[in-house]
């Protein structure tokens, strides 16, 4: 096992073994780095097949792999089709956390840089809305929000396992759960909030530093679904430092009818407009209509002639053989804890020791304070006995 000195990149190294309770992987290519660690793809050497695994650094101040594990583990209990299952999990002491994952293809904004015009067409722009408005309508079932709704965080699956028409969302780092486990309530909108996920998607209220709820995903959604359609957003040349620019261009784009021309260039505007006007018309607290928003999305496939079997741009050969069903209600279900627990396994260790230190500091703090006014006490009976002394001697004198 390799050491993490002072400066070394305590990521996994290529052909470095990893070990897990249940098998051995070998690292084969590092596929992506973030803010929030790594993912690399591995051979598990029992059976020779490949995975995916993801890292993070031990060290890592927010603990961004929890969050995936905590989600995941939701979206198994729901049986989703659009998201990976964790199939292994371990921690390489000192250097970083891993989970072990299936192996999808290409994430949504490269595919859609891979086509001539750097942009999709309308049925494959609209067929891979309607997966990523499921998948979120799911990830809000089970009581998270994702914040960082993007093309970089949806990919399709691999062909070798015949998936490649199925979406996968990813990334959970910045995840919050939005209800409060055990009593069924939301929790309650705070006045402020920092600001979350990617300045070109983000929404209104992301951008004004206010607090988000489950429209503010649909509502990053749209933005990306428009750039797929149209090839760009009005505010693309403008860098994540420019917030405040982007801002007015999102503000004028619900005012201003050149911006929503500019907006919806080659795109079904009635339809899309009509969303935006729809989710500009919810609340913190509400619970978004997604089959509305789904039928949006039909009515424009509709329109426009566009067929369920239609081929997407990465696999133009083949008819669509995707998931097609609609979204369901976005009831939130409760989730089953201990089983979010349990997958976790090492990964929530440090975790549980801090809470063990904490509770243990707890108790010790308590025990002392008991000492010290057990002290306190003898030390204040001793100064009355000795003062009842005093006068008695006292008195004996006179």
């Amino acid at each position: 096992m390799q050491s993490s000195e002072e400066g070394d990149d305590p990521m996994p190294k290529d052909d470095e073994e990893l070990k897990t309770k249940k098998d051995r992987y070998k690292v084969l290519a590092l596929l992506g780095k973030g803010g929030y660690g790594a993912v690399y793809s591995v051979l598990r050497l029992s059976d020779m097949e490949k995975f995916a695994i993801k890292c993070e650094n031990a060290s890592a101040a927010r603990k961004a792999l929890y969050m995936d594990c905590n989600v995941l583990k939701g979206a198994a209990q729901i049986k989703s089709r659009h998201f990976c299952t964790v199939i292994d999990q371990a921690a390489v002491k000192d250097r970083f956390n891993f989970i072990v994952m299936k192996l999808i293809g290409k994430n949504l904004w490269d595919l859609r840089m891979d086509t001539p015009e750097c942009r999709f067409s309308l049925g494959t722009a609209l067929k891979a809305a309607a997966q990523c408005l499921v998948s979120i309508e799911q990830l809000h079932r089970f009581g998270y929000l994702h914040r960082d709704i993007k093309p970089g965080n949806f990919a399709a699956g691999r062909k070798e396992s015949n998936e490649h028409h199925t979406i996968f969302m990813l990334d959970f780092g910045l995840c919050r759960e939005f209800v409060k486990r055990g009593e069924g309530k939301l929790r309650t909108q705070r006045a402020t909030a920092p600001f979350r996920g990617t300045t070109r998607y983000a929404p209104l209220n992301s951008m004004l530093e206010a607090d988000t709820g489950r429209k503010d995903d649909i509502e990053s959604w749209l933005y990306m679904v428009v750039e797929w359609t149209s090839g760009g957003l009005p505010w693309r040349k403008l860098k994540a430092g420019d917030r405040d620019k982007v801002l007015q261009f999102k503000k004028d784009l619900r005012t201003k009818e050149e911006m929503q021309e500019d907006m919806f260039y080659n795109c079904p505007k009635k339809e899309f407009f009509r969303i935006l006007k729809y989710t500009d018309s919810l609340d913190f607290y509400s619970t978004p209509d997604y089959k509305f928003v789904y039928y949006c999305i039909q009515h424009a496939a509709a329109a426009n002639k566009i067929k369920d079997s239609d081929p997407l741009d990465w696999d133009q050969n083949s008819p669509y053989i995707g998931p097609i069903e609609p979204p369901g209600d976005g009831k939130v279900i409760e989730l089953d804890v201990e089983g979010v627990m349990s997958i976790e396994g090492s990964l929530n260790k440090t975790r549980k020791e801090r809470e063990t230190k904490r509770r243990a500091k707890k108790e010790e703090d308590k025990e002392s304070e008991k000492n010290h006014t057990k002290k306190m006490d003898v030390r204040k009976e001793d100064e009355k006995k000795k003062g009842k002394k005093d006068a008695a001697s006292k008195k004996s004198n006179n």
